[in-house]
């Protein structure tokens, strides 16, 4: 049998960066989609609660210090704001997701993550960064589970806003589910100010 050696510093990791959502607003995306899952014998494939994915990469385990600490500046020079979502979109044949209204609090958020790219460089993994993510209900449909599921959304109504104050950077573990490595407040401060009080 053929041994796979990792050098220390070196084992890789999954990570996700995600916008919470508020408890009232998740409960109602979760019982949504068990209530559609179970109506079309749709096996979930969802590993997170509901939430924003912003960022959905690989890094090497001697990186998620300096990882952590990118991350905790965009979060400290990034300044609570509001997020509606509201109806449903799809993409034809395989995917649900509830449209998120917001969009440029998200493209800044994205420009600054994209400044971090190098700490991401892993060969064959390259990140995922998301301008204008969405709240996803269901992915990898079959054709005909797809157009009933659809049907459903199609006419109906779904809204929600809520103040997004703060990242969590999430990490998959040994059990391929992802725990939270560190919760990430938006400050709002001038970036010289961010960064002093990060590296200080």
């Amino acid at each position: 049998m053929e041994m796979k050696i990792t050098m220390p510093g070196y084992r890789l990791h999954e990570y996700k960066l995600v916008v919470p959502l508020p408890e009232t607003i998740g409960e109602k995306v979760t019982e949504l989609r068990n209530t559609l899952f179970e109506k079309y014998k749709v096996k979930s494939n969802q590993d997170l609660k509901p939430c924003l994915t912003l960022l959905s990469c690989f890094s090497y385990e001697k990186s998620e210090e300096r990882l952590i600490a990118y991350l905790q500046q965009i979060a400290m020079g990034t300044d609570v704001f509001k997020v509606d979502v509201a109806s449903f979109s799809a993409y034809p044949s395989h995917s649900i997701y509830i449209n998120v209204a917001t969009k440029e609090p998200f493209h800044h958020i994205a420009k600054e993550l994209k400044r971090g790219k190098r700490l991401l460089q892993v060969p064959a993994h390259e990140p995922l960064f998301f301008n204008e993510p969405q709240l996803m209900l269901a992915q990898n449909l079959k054709p005909f589970q797809f157009i009933s599921m659809w049907l459903d959304c199609e006419h109906s109504a779904f809204s929600g806003k809520f103040m997004a104050d703060a990242f969590l950077l999430l990490k998959r573990n040994s059990n391929h589910r992802y725990e939270i490595v560190r919760r990430m407040e938006f400050m709002n401060l001038p970036l010289q100010v961010a960064q002093g009080s990060l590296f200080a």
